[in-house]
């Protein structure tokens, strides 16, 4: 699932855009027409620009929504003010392509929403009341793709994703890079979500417009005040998501799968997605399963990081003809190989610090590893990565890894134990 902001590679690489969606007939040719022309004007782009040479580093869209000017965008598109304000500034491009400074004064990072504000005062707003959608609906979508221009998108409401754990709609529209932070509409110009992300082929989500309407609440409380120090805040928002979210694991009992002789731990909650497959080697000297669950519940804070991801996959290895140091040999690459595929700059992070020991659940022997590794700027974030080995048989073996990305230590304790002790015989 990409999100929607332009950069300079994605700028260069665009050979070809389509910039209007296939029309359903004439009236809806009449609606996005109608539509561009009244509301088109409430939709701006958002430039992030390099504070030095003025240059632009990124591009998204942004729209109206309240009688005082606040403009709305995804938390992505403005990420880069937030972290890095000392080399970085953001600027709005009205219809009429005048340029006017923002400030980023409210956002929800797991939601991937941003309220600004700009000295720019606006004729109108959209209204953000929403409205009764049906799988089929029309829904009009606008935005500046590619920098090309205000654009409008015809598309589909297809209801809410199934395996998440947070609201997104589907959108079965082609959205495109630029677009990132404008409003999805129905025919008479309500909000019904904002778009932030797209998987290609008109597979396209948008943020639903309950959550907009949520930090806009907070935004026109009597006590709110402009965030001091986004760093604070930022660490504040994903160290309350993690809570929330490992404890829902936790209260879940997980689900088992057998794997030849082990049980393992499968789709720990229903916004899991999780498959498997068996592959033999060429020779048909061993066999091996795979079994793995991951969520889209990714949560952007930066380029380099997606936060909030529990993942995990098994492997089980049946020898067929190999002897016993070819298994181990076979058996201890896979083990000691790297699954984790989590990135992240010395800047950004400490090295892994990792801990080995020999256990036993049950009557089940197994060498475990537990390894971590601190967020320098968000205190209390960790990266934990859990593996394990079952031990005590020559032809059969099953090694499983658990990744956790922005979690606490002690969260990350906590699912590790419980996912240990989910790895049993199944015999």
């Amino acid at each position: 699932m990409g999100f929607l902001l332009v950069t300079a590679a994605r700028r260069a690489a665009l050979a070809l855009l389509l910039l209007w969606g296939s029309a359903g007939g004439a009236g809806a040719q009449d609606d996005s027409r109608a539509l561009f022309e009244r509301y088109a004007g409430w939709v701006v782009q958002i430039r992030i620009l390099e504070a030095g040479s003025g240059s632009k580093r990124g591009l998204g869209s942004g729209f109206v929504s309240g009688p005082d000017g606040e403009v709305v965008t995804n938390y992505h598109v403005v990420s880069e003010l937030l972290l890095h304000p000392e080399r970085y500034r953001g600027e709005l491009v009205d219809d009429a392509g005048a340029s006017h400074p923002v400030r980023v004064i409210a956002f929800d990072v797991v939601n991937d929403l941003a309220v600004l504000s700009s000295p720019r005062a606006f004729d109108g707003h959209f209204a953000l009341n929403g409205a009764t959608l049906h799988k089929g609906d029309r829904v009009y979508s606008v935005g500046d793709p590619y920098d090309l221009g205000m654009s409008i998108v015809e598309g589909t409401y297809n209801g809410l994703l199934e395996h998440s754990r947070y609201e997104k709609i589907h959108f079965t529209g082609s959205l495109n890079p630029g677009m990132s932070g404008g409003p999805a509409l129905r025919a008479n110009g309500a909000v019904v979500g904002v778009n932030v992300a797209t998987a290609g082929n008109q597979i396209s989500f948008l943020v639903p417009v309950a959550r907009v309407r949520e930090l806009l609440a907070q935004v026109r409380a009597p006590d709110f005040e402009p965030m001091d120090d986004p760093t604070a805040e930022l660490r504040r928002q994903l160290l309350e998501y993690q809570e929330s979210y490992v404890a829902d694991l936790l209260d879940r009992p997980f689900g088992t799968v057998r794997l030849g002789p082990y049980s393992a731990p499968t789709e720990p909650a229903p916004y899991f997605s999780c498959w498997g497959d068996t592959t033999h080697a060429d020779d048909d000297l061993y066999e091996s399963r795979v079994h793995e669950c991951f969520t889209e519940d990714r949560v952007f804070v930066s380029e380099d990081h997606n936060f909030a991801i529990v993942r995990f996959r098994h492997r089980q290895l049946q020898s067929r003809g190999l002897s016993p140091s070819r298994f181990y040999e076979l058996y201890t690459s896979y083990f000691e190989g790297n699954y984790s595929q989590l990135v992240g700059s010395e800047d950004d992070l400490t090295p892994f610090r990792c801990r080995t020991r020999f256990v036993t659940n049950g009557t089940l022997p197994l060498k475990a590893t537990f390894c971590v590794r601190r967020y320098r700027a968000l205190d209390g974030l960790y990266d934990a990565v859990f593996k394990a080995a079952a031990l005590g048989r020559e032809n059969a073996g099953l090694e499983t890894a658990l990744v956790m990305a922005s979690v606490s230590f002690e969260n990350a304790e906590r699912l590790a134990r419980r996912y240990l002790e989910a790895l049993q015989w199944g015999e």
